[in-house]
């Protein structure tokens, strides 16, 4: 990970309140940019970054009166580090705001899963046109539910809720794990068929896999932007899981899951890092499959043509954000937009008889489990398959060294 250590320009650590206080503006902005130089995704994403240093000075000023704000806001390093691992996110999704074509006063809808504090949503607030974006909603089950008193465990959002954003920024509680927490969060802002962008940085384990879902889910998304973090964990390879998706895709469980986590900014457990490294390809390539991007009536409004198809593409690709490690894989897809509602929304409407469904399509709701409806038939083939195909390499790994010792002797 891009670890950058603050200090003040004046020697004294991030802790010494004293000094932090007493440096002025371009001293600290000064400070900023040394730190996002340092970083690895400065080498591609430079003017990108220099225009979130001068966005984020002016958020200093505009928070220096709250000092407890303020601070929980720069914290050390984590500005600079959550910003320049989200810089690739940040460069596409503005690009594609600006490029998308909406119809009949239709404004994009920006979904930001696993915010955590808000550092990218905030961000996008201040790059993205506010003529074409209505709002951007931070989902993470950190925010309270509204409604609810906040308790300590839960993120303070007076961040959020500062009325000088330029785009409307919200918040919503959702545990991206529990199907209902996805269809509701679907329901609550694209249950119109919106137009909206969908995206996810660190996003741990399966929870990659569950963004998957909700943008295969919605055909009004038409940007995802997807940065997978650690691999799935060991158990569900012990209990011989396939993962996948609505579109048919699925694999083994075994030939991403590892034995390990993180700890206090280090990795514990079993498996090498060479390992590691070989699964997480294994894991993007995958997630990659899972995702849908023709849609059904793509190309705005109605689609191209009534009951027409949108083709898309997603692709992979790799930007260097992290000196230390290898996670710097993002998935990206870009398809048209239809103004449909979810499908699981129709299916539900549809399940409940006409008089609720009124004239939307019956669609079948995908299945949000890890195997996405596979039948128990084809779990198994798929299982045997990959522990056939690991038998073969070692077999072809072990006859490879043989070789080489016997030309060795001779």
């Amino acid at each position: 990970v891009c670890v950058c250590v603050y200090m003040s320009p004046h020697g004294g650590s991030d802790d010494d309140e004293a000094a932090v206080t007493a440096i002025s503006n371009e001293e600290w902005c000064s400070w900023l940019h040394a730190e996002l130089r340092a970083c690895p995704a400065y080498a591609t994403h430079g003017a990108l970054l220099d225009e979130c240093c001068a966005i984020a000075a002016r958020w200093r000023t505009r928070f220096w009166g709250r000092k407890a704000l303020w601070n929980r806001m720069r914290r050390g390093s984590r500005l600079a580090k959550e910003l320049a691992e989200a810089a690739p996110v940040l460069e596409r999704a503005r690009l594609e705001a600006q490029s998308v074509k909406l119809e009949g006063g239709a404004r994009v809808v920006v979904i930001d899963l696993c915010s955590g504090f808000g550092y990218m949503a905030m961000f996008l607030s201040e790059l993205l046109p506010p003529d074409k974006v209505e709002r951007i909603v931070l989902v993470d089950k950190a925010w309270a539910r509204h409604g609810v008193e906040r308790r300590p465990h839960h993120i303070d959002p007076a961040h959020i809720s500062d009325p000088g954003w330029p785009i409307r920024l919200s918040t919503s509680h959702a545990d991206l794990k529990t199907p209902s927490d996805r269809r509701s969060l679907l329901r609550a802002f694209l249950s119109r068929g919106s137009p909206a962008m969908l995206l996810g940085v660190h996003l741990c384990g399966t929870l990659s896999l569950r963004a998957v879902d909700l943008f295969n889910d919605s055909p009004s998304f038409f940007f995802l932007g997807l940065k997978p973090c650690c691999l799935p964990p060991a158990f569900f390879a012990q209990r011989g899981d396939v993962f996948g998706s609505a579109n048919g895709h699925c694999f083994a469980a075994k030939a991403v899951a590892v034995a390990g986590k993180w700890q206090r900014g280090k990795w514990v457990g079993g498996a090498s890092r060479q390992e590691l490294q070989r699964k997480f390809a294994v894991w993007v390539d995958n997630l990659s499959r899972c995702v849908e991007c023709d849609v059904e009536g793509g190309g705005g409004e109605g689609g191209e043509e009534a009951g027409g198809a949108g083709r898309g593409v997603v692709a992979v690709e790799q930007h260097r954000v992290q000196s230390l490690w290898f996670l710097n894989d993002f998935i990206f897809c870009s398809r048209p937009w239809a103004a449909l509602a979810p499908r699981s929304a129709t299916s539900a409407a549809h399940a409940a008889g006409p008089e609720a469904s009124g004239t939307l399509a019956a669609v079948p709701a995908p299945n949000r489990s890890n195997g996405a409806g596979v039948s128990e038939a084809r779990r198994a083939a798929v299982v045997a398959n990959f522990d056939e195909a690991r038998r073969e390499a070692k077999r072809a790994r072990r006859a490879g060294r043989r070789g080489d010792a016997e030309r060795a002797r001779s």
